[in-house]
């Protein structure tokens, strides 16, 4: 087998057993990179295919985009690439999908009569849409080049260059981009160029703008420099993966930066719009995060209501249409099982009186094919709600005929329409019918049997009440007896409340018959007493008590032997260990040592010289000392000599120390260098000062002169003055260092 063949029969494999990867997990980037890697070596014929459904699966992924695009273009396939750019750029600003639309415009439309105007319509369009990308700088220079190149003829065509020239440097030399400083260098010199002397003085006035959005661009690269713009959007895991949090975190940072308002400006529109580009990348890439969506939205409708307030119809307008489309986008990729955001979005246009929109929106969020939910139990209940309020009963009581016609749905609806029935048209009737026909349906579900309890505890039916308890707890009920004991519980409580001190015995003893056909009690029949004297959180006995008697009160409607009982078993509870545990609680209350200051104990087998060995280990030195050892250079710089110390003890104890003291002056080749007189220091200073003087009059007077004398020269006079002045020298010899 030849080497080409086995290289395609690897390559082969690698790409089937990527698609098995997809079919089994179809968010995987490395299969879909070595799918990517083949299609991108076949034609574009062959790979269309593949590529719509790569963008189908990545819809917002520019990279994705760009190289779908890249395939059409080297085929020659222009109409379908001006197609792929209408399905794309308004929703994907990625600023390499951009920069290919522009050089698509360069290489094609050159040719025709109109190529400047649509190429000038083409650098407008992108600098308004992603102009404020921070990796901008590149679409800003190509346009400045473009309109530099364009040939005027005439005094007229001339000064309109110069004015589209300038326009676009003074809107790009505002925005904080990478490498702002080579564009303003750049318009520092078209400015100097066309007139110096205003061009000093507009630059003069654009100077302080530009050195704000030098700071601010700081700022911003070192906020982007750890995003990964090109990641294409995947669901989160759980746990979330390390990558996706720092990504999170990152753009969560970048965002919040954003709507600070770095740049100080008292432009509203302009933060807002810098605020919006930032979460329409982020949401490029973090997509299937609702709360992302929904941030925007309501950011988006809170900048509305601002210029409501302020009198500015058309932009409040305007942003409201955005928040609306966004919501759409939303609920048409990464959001269409989400049913907050169908919700919010559904709220959004309710409050806009698009009452249609609205429906439509909920009747999506239920369809089988759209959304795809497993349990539109909650859809349901939040569309009965919003027809109520636009349609009345009667369009909500239909939204409750289709739910119970879905098999995904769950006991709750009925409950939620018991309910506002029960509250919107005050007639018990109607719930009552309703609670019934759930309990045909959900006879066996406790959540549901309490909830359909404590509605008729409420409205002080006691009958039917009493009869819904016997009804329910009966032989005949198939409800498993462990299910039955929050039933129970719940009895209790009615009777308690209601009833008299015989009804309360009796339940209280079927209660208990219950706990000892399931063997749970083991003896401790006191713990069914604390439920029937409680009352809110207000219990019979101390928390030691409690605690002894091994009760646990978790505050929901199932409180009792369901959590009670310790172990959750049949075990006995040890009573030694709940001792245990009192005497821990109260530990915790007593006074502690504060061990702030103590020095922590570092056990070590062969402490080091200088430290402090105790058994065991050792401590640490004094803070004093261990500034010291710090500031000491380390032991192997000193290279000798080394003192014996022993011998230079025997040399200090054998030196005769005179009882007078006797004038010692050193002197190093005739030359009295150190004098150590003290009596005589003071005159020896004013000598030496006085000698100084000399020198320096005696230096300037040979400066003056301008007879040059050499240090030497200088050194050899003042040798001579000192004999002269001390008559004669004394050699020291310093004692010998011992080694």
């Amino acid at each position: 087998m030849s080497m080409h063949m086995r290289e395609d029969f690897t390559r082969n494999e690698k790409i089937q057993q990527a698609r098995r990867i997809l079919n089994e997990n179809k968010y995987s980037l490395d299969a879909w990179a070595i799918l990517v890697q083949d299609a991108q070596d076949k034609k574009i014929v062959e790979s269309r295919e593949f590529y719509e459904s790569l963008i189908a699966q990545f819809p917002t992924c520019g990279k994705f985009w760009k190289l779908y695009v890249e395939s059409e273009m080297k085929g020659r396939n222009y109409d379908k690439v001006e197609k792929l750019f209408q399905r794309c750029l308004i929703k994907v600003l990625n600023i390499d999908l951009w920069k290919c639309y522009l050089n698509y415009v360069r290489d094609t439309k050159g040719i025709l009569p109109t190529f400047r105007e649509k190429m000038v319509q083409a650098y407008d369009f992108a600098l308004e849409k992603i102009g404020m990308d921070v990796y901008s700088y590149t679409i800003w220079n190509d346009y400045v080049n473009f309109l530099k190149s364009v040939e005027a003829v005439g005094t007229y065509a001339e000064n309109q260059k110069i004015a589209a020239v300038r326009k676009v440097y003074q809107k790009g030399i505002v925005i904080p981009i990478v490498s702002v400083d080579l564009l303003w260098k750049e318009y520092c010199t078209f400015e100097m160029s066309i007139n110096p002397i205003l061009g000093k003085s507009i630059i003069e006035t654009r100077s302080r703008d530009f050195l704000n959005v030098k700071r601010v661009t700081k700022e911003l690269e070192t906020l982007t420099r750890a995003i990964d713009r090109n990641s294409p959007c995947v669901p989160s895991t759980s746990p979330q993966s390390t990558d996706e949090i720092k990504q999170l975190a990152a753009w969560r940072k970048l965002i919040t930066w954003e709507r600070s308002n770095p740049l100080k400006t008292e432009d509203a529109l302009l933060v807002t719009r810098r605020v919006v580009l930032a979460y329409e990348q982020c949401l490029l890439c973090l997509g299937y995060h609702p709360d992302l969506w929904y941030e925007l939205c309501a950011y988006l409708e809170q900048t509305s209501r601002q210029y409501s307030e302020r009198g500015d119809v058309q932009l409040a307008k305007r942003f409201l249409d955005e928040a609306s489309t966004l919501y759409e986008r939303a609920t048409q990729t990464y959001m269409r099982s989400n049913m907050l955001i169908h919700f919010a979005y559904a709220d959004f246009e309710e409050y806009r009186l698009n009452v249609d929109k609205a429906r439509a929106i909920y009747d999506r969020l239920l369809d089988l094919n759209e959304s795809n939910l497993k349990d539109p139990t909650l859809a349901y209940i939040q569309a009965m709600r919003f027809e109520r309020r636009a349609d009345g009963i009667k369009a909500a009581r239909a939204v409750f005929k289709r739910a119970r016609d879905d098999s995904r749905i769950n006991h709750h609806i009925y409950v939620a329409a018991a309910l506002m029935e029960y509250y919107c048209t005050k007639d018990n009737s109607i719930a009552f019918n309703i609670f019934n026909l759930g309990l045909k349906k959900y006879g066996q579900n406790v959540d549901y049997i309490l909830a359909y309890i404590d509605y008729m505890t409420h409205l002080n039916e006691d009958h039917n009440a009493r009869v819904l308890f016997e009804r329910v707890l009966s032989l005949d009920n198939s409800i498993p007896k462990q299910s039955q004991l929050s039933i129970w519980h719940e009895f209790l409580k009615f009777e308690s409340q209601v009833g008299d001190l015989q009804s309360i015995k009796k339940v209280e003893k079927r209660r208990t018959n219950a706990y000892q056909d399931l063997n749970e009690l083991d003896g401790r029949e006191t713990l069914l007493i604390i439920d029937r004297y409680k009352f809110l959180n207000l219990l019979p006995c101390s928390t030691d008590d409690l605690k002894l008697l091994g009760y646990n009160d978790n505050v929901s409607t199932n409180s009792f032997l369901t959590t009670t009982i310790i172990a959750n078993s049949s075990t006995a509870v040890n009573s030694t260990a709940l001792l245990e545990q009192v005497a821990r609680d109260r530990r915790a209350f007593l006074p502690r040592p504060d061990i702030k200051h103590l020095m922590p104990f570092r056990p070590t087998r062969n402490p080091l010289p200088g430290s402090h060995p105790t058994p065991g280990g050792i401590f640490p030195l004094p803070d004093t000392a261990l500034y010291l050892v710090k500031v000491l250079p380390p032991s192997r710089n000193f290279e000798g000599p080394f003192v014996i110390i022993d011998k230079l003890m025997e040399y200090v104890a054998r030196t005769v120390i005179p009882n007078n003291f006797e004038p010692v002056r050193i002197s190093v080749q005739g030359e009295v260098i150190r004098d150590l007189d003290m009596n005589n220091s003071q005159q020896g200073r004013k000598t030496e000062r006085a000698d100084s003087d000399d020198e320096d009059q005696h230096t300037q007077a040979n400066f003056n002169g301008r007879s040059a004398m050499n240090i030497y020269q200088q050194r050899q006079q003042k040798r001579a003055r000192l004999t002269v002045g001390t008559g004669s020298n004394i050699d020291h010899i310093s004692s010998p260092v011992l080694i």
